[in-house]
């Protein structure tokens, strides 16, 4: 193993460096988390420690800094004694456990332990085949903690009483990084749960859907769940609670909204509970399979419930207000300070034509009111008989432009019915300038591109600004 990202570099210990093993393991500093300060190592203990074979594969590494030694990480297959210590289930799957330790103190709390356990993890992906990796810090190692979550770790069982540390047996936490499904983990969202809402028993637990910072799962067959890692305060569940709260108490309808029976919100994560509602989501199969009279009744239902929720008085929420336009010249300011340089002709003048739309228009000071924000088919669950019967999913809900919620209803995709199905609910919702609206859902469209750019750049992920790229290049295009 020679491993070396920038100034950072992980290489095989050597007998030449158990010198230094020697000193950082009488440093009391290091023992204080690592060994305990009440070993008394001697540099023959030290070798016969770290160079002892393992019942299986153990990697022993140096970590280096700017070509300094700091530190040390040990990295071993799971093996069925292992399996046993860390209430562990063993399956085919390939698991790698690892321990580590920073010995130069002065380099502590420099993010160095989690760009190390990247490397290790992209290491063991691509050289091994791992398909899990774990470990167990004492639970009052915070910072060590802190370190691990960043990386990508995550708490999926406590350890009562299972490491003795200077005389005491010590509280770990058993985390885990998963390379299938790290995100959605269940053995994570069960622990999270479980501890965060004490009074709730977990029976079964599935992922019934995911989004870019988000995850849904439906728990014992009844209730779902859904938690953001990470929140992103301006769409977080405080507001959605807030709206949805707002809603129950004012909204009358025969439509189900999702009420909220459990949350939790910190800077780490978010998370809310509601019972199910029973219903499977409209799609354009199911529209087209329904008869004439099932359809008017829809699109009437539709145009109902939205005209009920648009005429709410939102002042009591008035702090939820959303402007989009303000929104989009954030966004455009990103684009200029960041990537805009790097973009070809062809992507900045369409950037710039859409800014040119934007500047023209004066829809966007048409009337505001209370809007769910996300109106789209795989949103509204119909019953056995095709009627609307909920609606789900309040995270973009917020006092924004009317013809928000009429977006998705006119747009012509794969996943949503057709601009003629939005526009016979525009008529049937009434009072409402339907050319306007539909310009609304055209400026929309014509910065989906832009949009999802802004969102590689702000989450550093390339993936979306190449995407966000080619379809401006596609639209451009003609093809």
């Amino acid at each position: 193993m020679n491993i070396v990202d920038g100034n950072l570099k992980i290489r095989l210990l050597t007998n030449e460096d158990l010198n230094l093993i020697y000193k950082w393991l009488t440093d009391k500093k290091v023992l204080e988390f690592y060994g305990g300060r009440d070993k008394n190592y001697t540099f023959e203990k030290i070798k016969e420690k770290y160079t002892e074979p393992w019942e299986d594969e153990v990697i022993r590494v140096i970590i280096e800094y700017d070509n300094i030694p700091i530190g040390y990480g040990q990295i071993y297959k799971m093996y069925d004694e292992l399996y046993e210590d860390y209430h562990y289930t063993k399956t085919n799957e390939i698991v790698y456990g690892m321990d580590q330790f920073i010995g130069e103190t002065n380099y502590w709390s420099m993010g160095i332990g989690t760009r190390y356990i990247k490397l290790i993890f992209e290491y063991l992906r691509k050289e091994r085949g791992a398909d899990a990796v774990i470990l167990d810090p004492h639970q009052d190692n915070i910072r060590a903690i802190k370190s691990y979550k960043k990386a990508g770790f995550r708490i999926i069982e406590d350890l009562p009483k299972h490491e003795l540390h200077e005389g005491v047996k010590k509280d770990c936490y058993l985390m885990e990084y998963r390379y299938d499904d790290n995100i959605t983990n269940l053995k994570a969202m069960k622990y999270i749960i479980s501890h965060t809402f004490k009074d709730f028993k977990i029976c079964t637990i599935k992922v019934i859907g995911s989004g870019y910072d988000s995850v849904a799962y439906l728990v014992n067959n009844e209730y779902i769940f859904k938690i953001k890692i990470s929140a992103n305060k301006k769409k977080g569940y405080t507001k959605e609670k807030a709206i949805l709260d707002f809603l129950n108490k004012y909204l009358i309808s025969d439509i189900k909204i999702p009420k909220i029976e459990y949350s939790y919100i910190s800077d780490e994560f978010e998370i809310m509970g509601y019972k199910s509602i029973d219903g499977r989501f409209l799609t354009p199969k199911i529209y087209e399979n329904m008869s004439d009279k099932q359809k008017d009744i829809l699109k009437n239902d539709i145009a109902k419930f939205l005209k009920q929720l648009h005429n709410l008085d939102y002042s009591e929420i008035s702090e939820y207000l959303i402007d989009n336009r303000e929104n989009v010249l954030e966004e455009y300011k990103l684009l200029k300070e960041t990537i805009y340089d790097k973009l070809t002709k062809i992507e900045k003048e369409y950037i710039e034509n859409f800014f040119e739309e934007l500047d023209a228009t004066k829809i966007f000071d048409d009337r505001k009111c209370l809007c769910h924000n996300d109106f789209s088919s795989n949103h509204l669950l119909l019953d056995k008989e095709n009627k609307l019967v909920g609606v789900i999913d309040f995270g973009d809900a917020g006092i924004i432009d009317e013809y928000c919620d009429f977006i998705y209803l006119l747009e012509d995709s794969d996943e949503e019915i057709g601009s003629s199905f939005g526009e016979e609910i525009l008529k049937l919702y009434g009072d409402i300038n339907i050319d306007r609206a539909k310009k609304y859902q055209e400026i929309v469209e014509m910065y989906y591109p832009i949009e999802t750019i802004v969102y590689g750049i702000r989450n550093n992920i390339y993936d979306f600004i190449s995407k966000g790229k080619k379809e401006i290049n596609k639209r451009c295009s003609g093809k």
